[in-house]
């Protein structure tokens, strides 16, 4: 059992235990106060130990007076008044039970002095050695140190669960954005399967195939926080088959990919959405010649992405900027990258650019859920550093 878990636990045994220890912690302390300023004074001998020992049963019976004080300010009045903002009935209540507090100890300070101390003194004087002990260190002080300590405790607590409850508030946001992902990629890729299928293509077969890739990709892996970078590429490049097969010839496409991307690992489906928009919004919007232009640059532990499309002199000002796909990815990299990523969108009058920058991890990274992968196979497997026409 280590001391957070003694301090913050909810079990009532190890409640009852901190309590106890608390105590036990400010009785040590007092004593160990008393004999600093005791033992200095007296020549060790029956008497001055019976001495001490009479003082000890004071000092328990007082500590006893305490907490009772202390649990009935803080479990009694505390939740009655100062929480419901009845400020003036908790000033009220604190005055009154002080007040009976400082009485009852009053008396049995005098009672103690008279029977359990064999010696002739002044009772005045005793009286006044008494209201230095109550003002300096009565029971209120020591309820006011219990009740900082609960306060403390409450207040780190809270701010425990407003971190887990951001936590959760994100990570749920995140699995609706990719929940937005998947239906979105979808739709588009089944009406392009669709269009071979009434046409009786012996090519549906080959995308339904890819579309399987794909599919299994989203369900085993995109779970994971982090996917190899290579698993993403594999995706892009499944997509871009799917989407290939739809415009033929007429397409202009170029991908770069530059530099070492094994054992690279980036937030699933980060990439995608920026493909799809070029084709979405870009080239099916252009009748004769239209063109795509991809780079993904790997620079040590750094993903560069850039990917640009041709697009009709007439088209919505916005050009995708308000679809699912771009808004979702925003939303994502806020939320995954915070202030360590840079995306710029550039919307010229026949084309539409976009690059992002972010910093990719490493497979040893500690903390990070990521599934077991495999390694991609085909042109972008084999040449790290590759420029492939379609």
């Amino acid at each position: 059992m280590n001391l957070y878990k003694l301090i913050f636990t909810k079990d009532t045994y190890l409640k009852y235990l901190r309590h106890l220890l608390f105590w036990l912690a400010l009785y040590v302390l007092l004593l160990i106060n008393f004999m600093l300023r005791y033992i200095d004074e007296r020549v060790l001998s029956p008497e001055t130990l019976r001495e001490f020992l009479n003082w000890q049963i004071y000092n328990i019976v007082s500590l006893l007076m305490d907490i009772g004080y202390t649990y009935f300010v803080v479990y009694g009045l505390v939740p009655k008044f100062l929480q419901k903002k009845l400020y003036r009935q908790f000033v009220y209540q604190i005055l009154a039970i002080t007040l009976v507090a400082y009485l009852i100890r009053g008396i049995y300070h005098l009672w103690f002095f008279d029977l359990l101390r064999d010696y002739n003194s002044n009772s005045w004087v005793d009286f006044w050695y008494y209201h230095l002990i109550f003002f300096s260190a009565g029971p209120h002080i020591r309820c006011a140190l219990f009740l900082a300590c609960k306060m403390l405790k409450n207040s780190y607590e809270k701010m425990e669960e407003k971190l887990v409850l951001v936590k959760e508030n994100a990570n749920a946001e995140l699995q609706l954005l990719k929940a937005q992902i998947h239906p979105h990629f979808l739709f588009n890729t089944l009406n392009n399967i669709y269009s071979f299928t009434l046409n009786k293509s012996p090519q549906a077969s080959g995308l339904i195939l890819k579309l399987s890739d794909t599919l299994k990709y989203m369900i085993n892996d995109c779970e994971a926080e982090l996917v190899p970078l290579e698993k993403e590429i594999k995706m892009i490049q499944d997509y871009i088959g799917l989407e290939k097969v739809r415009y033929g010839k007429r397409l202009n496409m170029e991908v770069k990919i530059k530099g070492d991307y094994q054992n690279k690992f980036i937030a699933p489906l980060l990439l995608i959405p920026f493909v799809e928009n070029c084709f979405k919004h870009g080239t099916s919007k252009i009748l004769d010649h239209p063109w795509i232009r991809m780079q993904i640059d790997i620079v040590e532990n750094n993903l560069e992405f850039q990917v640009s499309n041709s697009k009709p002199s007439k088209v919505n000002p916005a050009n995708g900027n308000n679809g699912i796909g771009l808004n979702n990815v925003k939303k994502r990299l806020d939320l995954l990258y915070p202030n360590k990523y840079s995306l710029t969108i550039s919307d010229d009058i026949n084309e539409f650019c976009i690059d992002l920058k972010l910093p990719l991890q490493k497979k040893e990274v500690q903390g990070v859920k990521i599934k077991k992968q495999g390694k991609i196979t085909g042109t972008l497997a084999k040449t790290p550093v590759t420029a492939i026409q379609f």
